[in-house]
């Protein structure tokens, strides 16, 4: 049977003084079987509030029929819950399934990933009686536009929650200039990883590693005196992706059997290949899709390269750093913020695909440039990006209503969207 809420597990519970054990609900419309920043941040994070204690589960979508309503992933309870994208109720189905799961579970607080249709109709259902927290990142709806707007809905959402946490300083400052956004709640929160399950790089293993990558997925068959240099990212339409592939017949121009290896998904991923096309790239560049398990991929690689021009924190880069991988960056706020130029990475201006390549020559001709930058970069992620610390911003709003429980609404209340 699978576990909820109410029944899970409690090992080694590590709470702190003069706390009581809450039980979480996280909302994530996508999850496993997608694999990406979002859904390595939802696990993680899940997995330190258990680690603190407390219960926690996780809701997210059910995209396909043949896919289990409940299962466990990494002894967390995953509740999957119907969505139609075809039915014309689909959504308005979907969303009061979700407010009725979440007011079966009863739980002390819910975090909500995105600024979805999820955030509104949790807004709509739990705000005042169930204290909630949204955690926005730099691809919510409308972000994408010139001056982006928060639609109506949106607008409610954002007011009704007890905190708003993003994914960097841009995404903050972008929501505190939305107009009608009253709520002034709205702190960064990077991206948590658990460190400890991040292991650390040793060139004496990339061999093995790439022997095991290339057997599971064949078209990343690479040799072991081959440059391999991985790249991840939300493909989204960043143009520093672009200027990557720009940057690449420099390269390989230096490094002939040089491999790029691009990670991740989303809506610009056909922009990316069409470029890799148009550049006579096929046979350097790869792009493999999302991978649940990163751990391979940096044992494998000997360079990280994080392009993006915007500012958005990136949780590829986070585990590259943490893992140890030396790495190449534009400067951005979020880099700004996490390397120093040449101790801990290599930066380079954001619009400049020549200056890009040449430090990506650079490091692929140093190892011993490499060794420490990844080494100053594990210590810097490990400062930075400890789930330990940017879960206690998602919980602090619930901790202060676990002396005393919410009282319960009615059923019909919380259904009423």
């Amino acid at each position: 049977m699978n576990k909820t809420l109410g029944d899970q597990d409690k090992t080694s519970p590590v709470l702190p003084a003069n706390s009581l054990p809450l039980r979480i609900a996280i909302v994530s419309r996508r999850f496993w079987p997608y694999s990406g920043t979002t859904e390595f941040a939802v696990a993680d994070l899940a997995s330190q509030i258990k680690r603190l204690g407390h219960t926690v589960e996780i809701l997210t979508v059910r995209w396909e029929k043949n896919w289990p309503l409940y299962f466990d992933y990494d002894e967390i309870p995953i509740r999957r819950i119907n969505r139609s994208q075809s039915h014309p109720w689909g959504s308005f189905r979907y969303l009061r399934s979700l407010t009725r799961e979440l007011n079966q579970l009863e739980p002390d607080g819910i975090i909500v990933f995105g600024l979805d249709e999820e955030a509104w109709a949790i807004s709509r259902a739990f705000s005042g009686k169930t204290p909630f927290v949204i955690r926005i990142d730099n691809h919510f709806p409308g972000a994408q536009k010139e001056e982006p707007e928060l639609t109506p809905r949106q607008r409610f959402a954002v007011n009704s929650a007890q905190s708003l946490l993003t994914d960097s300083l841009g995404t903050q400052q972008r929501m505190l200039a939305q107009p009608g956004v009253t709520n002034s709640q709205i702190k960064v929160a990077y991206e948590g990883i658990l460190l400890d399950k991040i292991g650390k790089r040793q060139p004496s293993l990339q061999s093995a590693a790439r022997v095991a990558i290339s057997d599971a997925h064949p078209v990343l068959l690479i040799g072991s005196n081959q440059p391999l240099v991985v790249c991840g990212a939300p493909l989204e339409g960043d143009p520093g992706m672009l200027n990557l592939l720009d940057a690449w017949p420099k390269v390989i121009a230096q490094f002939p059997k040089a491999k790029l290896w691009i990670l991740g998904d989303g809506s610009k991923s056909r922009d990316v290949w069409t470029k890799i096309l148009e550049k006579h790239l096929v046979q350097s560049v790869i792009m493999p899709g999302s991978f649940d398990d990163t751990h391979e991929i940096f044992q494998a690689a000997d360079l990280y390269v994080h392009p993006l021009k915007s500012d958005e924190s990136c949780g590829f880069l986070a585990r590259a750093l943490a893992a140890g991988v030396g790495s190449v960056v534009t400067s951005t706020q979020f880099t700004q913020t996490v390397i120093e130029n040449n101790v801990s990475g290599l930066v380079v201006h954001a619009d400049d695909a020549r200056a890009l390549g040449d430090a990506i020559i650079l490091a692929l001709g140093n190892p011993d440039l490499r060794e420490r930058l990844g080494e100053q970069g594990r210590l810097s992620a490990s400062k930075q990006f400890d789930v330990q610390d940017s879960a206690k911003d998602f919980l602090r709003p619930f901790e202060k209503q676990s002396t005393h429980r919410i009282p319960d609404s009615s059923s019909a209340d919380r259904d009423n969207l």
